[in-house]
Parts: C-alpha cells; sequence; structure tokens
C-alpha cells in the first residue's frame, strides 16, 4: 500500500511552529483534510548552514514528504530536494527567495549578530526585522506584532546567530529550480518588500510545474492570510494525493 506523503512545515527566521496557527489552525486543519496526515514540524534552530538544516529534517522523517516552508523555511525545502530528490513528492514555497543572499543583507548580518550577542535581541527583532515584515496596514496589529516578538525571543539569541549565518551563507539555488519535475506550489504577498511579487512570477516561470498566488498580505503569509494559505494548499495538495500510485507526480529532482 502506498503511503501518504507526509506534509512538513518549515518556519521561518526567528519563528517557531505557532507560525502554522493562525485563524485556529486552519492550515494544518486543510494538510491533514487534504492528505490524511499530521503535519510534522521540522527543527531549524540547531544548525548554522542550510544545508544541514535540510539534512536534520530528512534524518527526522522517514518516507515521502512535501515539505512546505516559508521564508527560509522555503529555502530548506528546496535545499531538501536538491539532497534527497527521491524522497520529495512536492514543494510548497511561501515567501521564497532563490538567490544567495544579497550583498547588503549579507554585509549588515554580522553587525546584527554583533548586537544580538551583546543583548540586543529584542531591539533587532523589534525595530529592524519583524514589522518591515509585514504590510504596511498590519504594522500596527498589536497581535501580530507580539506573536512575532514572542517566537523571536523564545529561540534566543543563539538560534538567531545560527540562522542568520545559515541565510548570510545560502547557496544560489536559481538553476535548481528549473530541474524540479514535482509540482509546486508557490504563495507570496502583494505587499511583501521582502520577497516581492515579481521574484515569485520569476521562480514560476523557472520551475516546469508550478502554481503562483499572490495574496493581499505582507512577507509574513502565513499570519497574515492563513485562510486563504489553507484553502489553497489544501487544493493543491488534494491533486496530488488524489492520483493513484502510478499517476503520482514523479519525484522531484534537481541539479546539485
Amino acid at each position: 500500500m502506498t503511503v501518504a506523503p507526509l506534509p512538513l512545515l518549515i518556519p521561518g527566521n526567528m519563528c517557531d511552529a505557532r507560525l502554522w496557527d493562525g485563524a485556529d489552525g486552519a492550515i494544518r486543519t486543510a494538510l491533514a483534510a487534504a492528505t490524511g496526515r499530521t503535519a510534522a514540524d521540522a527543527d531549524t534552530t540547531q544548525d548554522d548552514t542550510i544545508a544541514a538544516m535540510a539534512a536534520r529534517a530528512l534524518a527526522a522523517t522517514d518516507g515521502p514528504l512535501i515539505p512546505i516552508g516559508f521564508s527560509m523555511g522555503a529555502i530548506v525545502a528546496v535545499e531538501m530536494a536538491v539532497q534527497a530528490p527521491e524522497r520529495i513528492a512536492g514543494l510548497g514555497l511561501i515567501g521564497y527567495n532563490a538567490t544567495g543572499d544579497l550583498p547588503e543583507r549579507a554585509a549588515h548580518r554580522p553587525v546584527q549578530q554583533a548586537e544580538v550577542l551583546g543583548g540586543g535581541l529584542e531591539r533587532v527583532l523589534t525595530q529592524e526585522l519583524k514589522p518591515n515584515y509585514l504590510a504596511p496596514a498590519n504594522r500596527t496589529d498589536t497581535t501580530l506584532l507580539r506573536l512575532l516578538h514572542d517566537m523571536g525571543m523564545a529561540m534566543g539569541p543563539d538560534a538567531f546567530i545560527r540562522q542568520s549565518e545559515a541565510l548570510r551563507l545560502r547557496a544560489d539555488r536559481v538553476e535548481a529550480l528549473t530541474q524540479l519535475t514535482c509540482p509546486v506550489f508557490l504563495m507570496g504577498g502583494s505587499e511583501d518588500a521582502l520577497c516581492p511579487p515579481a521574484w515569485h512570477r520569476r521562480w514560476q516561470g523557472l520551475i516546469p510545474d508550478a502554481q503562483l498566488h499572490i495574496e493581499p498580505a505582507g512577507h509574513m503569509v502565513p499570519l497574515e492570510a492563513p485562510l486563504a494559505l489553507a484553502q489553497k494548499l489544501k487544493l493543491w495538495l488534494a491533486t496530488l494525493t488524489a492520483a493513484q500510485p502510478e499517476e503520482r507526480p514523479a519525484p522531484c529532482p534537481t541539479a546539485s
């Protein structure tokens, strides 16, 4: 009997599993309804390279997977397809950037790391990072801001340093996108200043089988538009899991 692929949720930079719990757990409920399996959560707090994060996620699970990642988590999801293409039945990439770190961001990360090591994690989170990730209309939403603050502070400075280094040194995977043969779900925010809609349209053009959705949101799509994400993921996943075994999309080979 064919085992249904396991949805694996991979959070973004300084986010934990609460990222996926908006709208009373609509995203997790949708994944379970579409696949018949309870989504697992990847740990991205222990490693300082994207490759190691991907390897950890693969080692912690068995069988076929549908990695669904947000931002840094989407980068990890693609890296999983590079490392173990035979296990990847599909990819969900939300707020995604396939390139290496932009020069200006790479240059600023060590400055942030030094401040965080000196006790400045809260200031970096609340003044430099998280508010800028939201659509302008959501930047005064105290519930969203509190959750972003609480997730980042709960993860702590050590996780910040590791994730910052992983993002700074990550590989460019633009060429790898052209080699993906499994279905790919892309979603971005119409007001995302970090990974704008034009980038997502570029990724869609490179991936042979990609479905793109742009929602009214900033970068934090899972928190700003959880119902839209849940509904559209459910429809996309249903097309994968409804296929008979012999009709299932091929695993997701990529260029290394």
